[in-house]
């Protein structure tokens, strides 16, 4: 893979596979909101910011109304796993 802002080297290596969404988009800016998708239902995620710096959303959360879930901004990088993934 190409070097891509954002991507971390040696993540396949360190954990056995790589996510996908946490290699490539790991910080979370408004441009993205163009192509982020629940990754459910596809539907449309709804952006609230808590903490934003010049560069990127720090802090906040991403809504699916569909699918009544929010998905949490942490430290810039935008936790997209499935309900039934994060038990």
């Amino acid at each position: 893979m190409e070097s891509a802002e954002g991507y971390v080297p040696g993540l396949w290596q360190s954990t056995g596979r790589i996510n996908v969404r946490y290699a490539i988009i790991s910080l979370m800016k408004r441009e993205l909101m163009d192509i982020l998708a629940c990754p459910v239902c596809k539907g449309e995620l709804k952006l609230t910011v808590t903490e934003e710096n010049k560069k990127e959303i720090v802090s906040g959360s991403l809504f699916c109304a569909q699918c009544n879930y929010t998905y949490p901004i942490e430290e810039t990088i935008p936790n997209l796993l499935p309900p039934s993934k994060t038990n």
